[in-house]
């Protein structure tokens, strides 16, 4: 694999293995639901909506909506389309697009369906970071903007830095019958994070799986939704509605539409 691989590109192949089963989609699931419950016909855009390990279940809790799950990655989508296809029936609307959620304007030209205005738009697990080139976050915030109904949420989900937070580190652990070991390299200044994440099956197959993302504090993205018209209306420490505190090491931020 190249440096030059795209997130999905590089994890694909192993996202649903690694994370597919994670502890807290059902939780996920329960507190974006609870977001549009009072909407008949709610209408949820995914970003970064990978394999679909959020999308299907959100879908199947919103029967009345339609869930859009954006993300650049074709070697993900094409996973998530066959799980769209092996999905129940009664499984809600699920739309697959493809494209940058850094314009959004894949929405525009895929379908009347996809091209109307949002009540909720959301990206978990850190994703709004894997927005790394300069201007990217602020470019996707004003077009999530754009695209919502009036006193239209976003919600994201992402892990907050220590003050203390190594500019060098290497962390191992195993996942499956893959023994992982993560080298990163955390400019301070900047907010990048270069990552490579050396793979190795109990098979002998290894890989190297490269990956950027550009982190920004709670403080910060609360300044870069303000200034495209987005107010914060709550903050938790996790899925869970945990209470956020000073020493928090994540946490769930949801914004509102104000102008």
């Amino acid at each position: 694999m190249t440096k030059n691989l795209t997130y999905g590109a590089a994890f694909a192949d192993v996202y649903d293995e690694w994370y597919g089963d994670d502890a807290e989609t059902a939780a996920t699931v329960h507190a974006l639901s609870d977001l549009v419950s009072h909407v008949a016909t709610p209408r949820v855009l995914e970003l970064g909506a990978g394999t679909g390990r959020l999308a299907i279940p959100l879908a199947a809790a919103l029967p009345a909506g339609v869930v859009v799950a954006l993300d650049e990655s074709p070697e993900m989508l094409q996973i998530l389309r066959l799980h769209v296809a092996h999905t129940d029936p009664s499984v809600g609307n699920v739309i697959v697009v493809e494209g940058n959620m850094a314009d959004l304007a894949a929405l525009s030209t895929h379908s009347a369906a996809t091209s109307e205005p949002f009540d909720l738009v959301f990206a978990s697990y850190n994703t709004f970071f894997n927005l790394h080139e300069a201007g990217d976050q602020p470019r996707c915030l004003a077009a999530v903007a754009q695209r919502l109904r009036p006193e239209g949420i976003v919600v994201i989900d992402a892990f907050v830095a220590s003050g203390e937070a190594p500019q060098h580190a290497t962390t191992n652990e195993t996942r499956g019958e893959w023994t992982l070991q993560t080298t990163t390299d955390f400019d301070p200044h900047t907010g990048l994070i270069v990552g490579r994440t050396h793979s190795t099956h109990r098979d002998g197959r290894a890989v190297t799986r490269p990956w950027r993302i550009r982190y920004q504090s709670p403080t910060q993205l609360d300044a870069l939704c303000a200034a495209v018209g987005l107010e914060l209306i709550s903050r938790y420490g996790s899925w869970q509605m945990s209470t956020f505190s000073d020493d928090a090491a994540r946490h769930i931020s949801a914004y509102q539409l104000v102008r």
